[in-house]
């Protein structure tokens, strides 16, 4: 087809717009998912989102960021956040059209009380895991002189004390206890109050570092990482193991993400989504 297409292009001397346009036409007949039209969503089709890893301070950009981009799908299309994580939980069950958006760790929780599968990881920096670090001023080098002091963690308490679990695992009980967990906005925000004087140390991707590295020098060479957790997996897309219609157009309305809406997915500190291999979801059902 495209052989008569250009040869019809050459006799009538057509612009090469033209056949630009024509190839895309033929693109759509065979199939190419680039040039596909977008999925339509009968009903409502809802995304939830609830990341205790994460401490969003803005919920009204981020919904406004993906309804803007879902609403080029149909008017069928809406996100929502959470910062509750028992509000996020009853309605898990009660939508059959909607998928979550939410941490590997909050997954393992779940996975026991609902019948949920993950079907997409995110991805930053070209990885889908990230390990937790956590980085104290050069003073503190042993994690003992840590006992009752401050640390700066930007997830929810549930998952840092988790995280944390996983650092001091081997030390005294009471010295977990007597930490004091205060909440910020940014990863980047738990560094600098370490800096600050504020926290005596930091609990953040390893990704903060190396952000922290390129933009302030000075600052990321008065910190000393004391320990670091198992890797995990980024933010998890999970659909309800019974998959309607709906849910398979929001699986592929999330997955177009990575190339069309990358300043949303920015937001939750992602460059786009992978499927899971066969080992990632064996590691996630363990």
């Amino acid at each position: 087809m495209l052989d008569a297409i250009f040869l019809r292009a050459k006799k009538t001397r057509a612009s090469l717009r033209w056949l630009l346009l024509a190839a895309a036409w033929v693109s759509v007949i065979g199939g190419d998912s680039l040039w596909a039209a977008p999925p339509a969503c009968a009903s409502q089709c809802t995304i939830y989102f609830y990341n205790p890893e994460t401490n969003i301070n803005n919920y009204v950009s981020l919904k406004a960021s993906f309804d803007t981009y879902l609403s080029q799908f149909g008017e069928g299309y809406r996100f929502q956040p959470f910062d509750e994580k028992d509000i996020f939980e009853s309605v898990i069950g009660s939508d059959e059209n909607s998928i979550f958006l939410i941490s590997s760790w909050h997954y393992r929780l779940l996975k026991h009380k609902y019948p949920l599968h993950p079907m997409l990881v995110g991805v930053s920096g070209g990885v889908a895991s990230q390990k937790k670090i956590l980085s104290a001023s050069q003073k503190i080098t042993d994690l003992e002189h840590l006992r009752g002091k401050n640390i700066a963690v930007a997830g929810s308490k549930a998952y840092s004390k988790n995280v944390l679990e996983q650092i001091f695992a081997g030390k005294p009980p009471d010295l977990l206890e007597s930490l004091r967990l205060i909440l910020v906005p940014k990863d980047i925000d738990a560094l600098m109050a370490v800096g600050y004087g504020m926290a005596a140390a930091a609990l953040t991707t390893e990704k903060s570092l190396d952000d922290l590295r390129a933009i302030n020098r000075k600052q990321y060479d008065l910190l000393e990482p004391l320990g670091a957790s198992r890797a995990s997996l980024l933010t998890l897309v999970v659909t309800p193991h019974q998959r309607t219609p709906a849910v398979d157009a929001l699986l592929d309305v999330v997955d177009r993400m990575q190339g069309a809406s990358g300043d949303t997915l920015h937001m939750l500190g992602l460059d786009g989504w992978k499927r899971l291999t066969a080992s990632e979801q064996q590691v996630l059902e363990q």
